[in-house]
């Protein structure tokens, strides 16, 4: 048996990109190595290239093995412990940004789907490789990462159905990007869906499908994030950052901002990391 070690790297300041890595690492893990059950406040992308173990993640139980990977997702409970005879070897990064769910939403996971067999092979093992190798605390480290992590995410997409075989998941894309693209204006779910061309309901359930959320809460969600990233590297007022993100009452963006952060915009400036 060969013996067990751990290689990781954790980011120390999350940097205004579409696309972030908080960590990255591989590691041969010892028999009943486990993490959890617990959540995480970022997508985590396991990928195995030896030995067994089991994943939990929506009630359900994944016995995984070489060549299997598995997503978590930020605030959804988890479970993954190492087989005892024969302990599973992998690479690992985790990831959040603005751009995080719509590039997942072009491979195969999805909210009922959290594992997957890559076709990818070697290739995604490296790609993994390529973002551990360029980590570093500075900015354009952080922006070498999210390349890499780019790559990564496109091998995925490679093992995803050929367009026009899910019709859901093509309209969910395509309101996803049109809120990315005009987050900062006064829309609203009815002009997403009229964008797209379809009904409410149906885009409802579209973004429900891929995203495990509706259109209006990934509106929200998406214009906090950019809030977020406001008040950490600019020095706008709050009312500027509300307004910037989409918000066009700052009062009920800082009631937003304290329910999903736990204080208001002006103390988290304050104690940003």
């Amino acid at each position: 048996m060969s013996q067990d070690f751990k290689h990781s790297f954790k980011a120390s300041q999350r940097p205004a990109l579409s696309l972030m890595v908080y960590n990255v690492g591989f590691q041969k893990c010892p028999p009943d190595y486990g993490w959890g059950p617990g959540v995480r406040d970022h997508f985590l992308l396991h990928y195995i290239v030896s030995g067994h173990g089991t994943y939990e993640s929506g009630g359900r139980t994944f016995v995984l093995g070489p060549g299997d990977a598995f997503l978590a997702r930020p605030d959804t409970p988890i479970y993954y412990r190492a087989d005892p005879a024969d302990p599973w070897e992998y690479y690992w990064v985790g990831f959040s940004g603005p751009s995080a769910a719509l590039l997942l939403a072009q491979t195969p996971f999805s909210p009922g789907r959290p594992v997957l067999h890559s076709a990818a092979g070697d290739r995604l093992r490296r790609a993994l490789l390529d973002i551990y190798k360029a980590r570093g605390a500075d900015y354009p480290s952080a922006v070498r990462m999210a390349g890499y992590l780019q790559a990564a995410l496109g091998l995925l997409m490679e093992d995803a159905p050929a367009r026009g075989t899910d019709a859901l998941a093509d309209y969910a894309r395509r309101g996803a990007a049109f809120i990315q693209q005009n987050y900062s204006r006064d829309i609203s779910v009815e002009a997403v869906a009229a964008h797209v061309g379809v009904s409410r309901s149906y885009l409802h359930r579209a973004f429900h499908a891929v995203f495990g959320c509706a259109p209006g809460a990934y509106l929200t969600d998406y214009r906090l994030d950019r809030a977020i990233q406001l008040l950490r590297h600019s020095t706008l007022s709050v009312s500027a950052v509300a307004a910037s993100a989409g918000f066009s009452d700052p009062f009920y963006f800082s009631r937003l901002f304290r329910r999903r952060m736990g204080m208001s915009p002006s103390d988290y400036r304050q104690e940003k990391p």
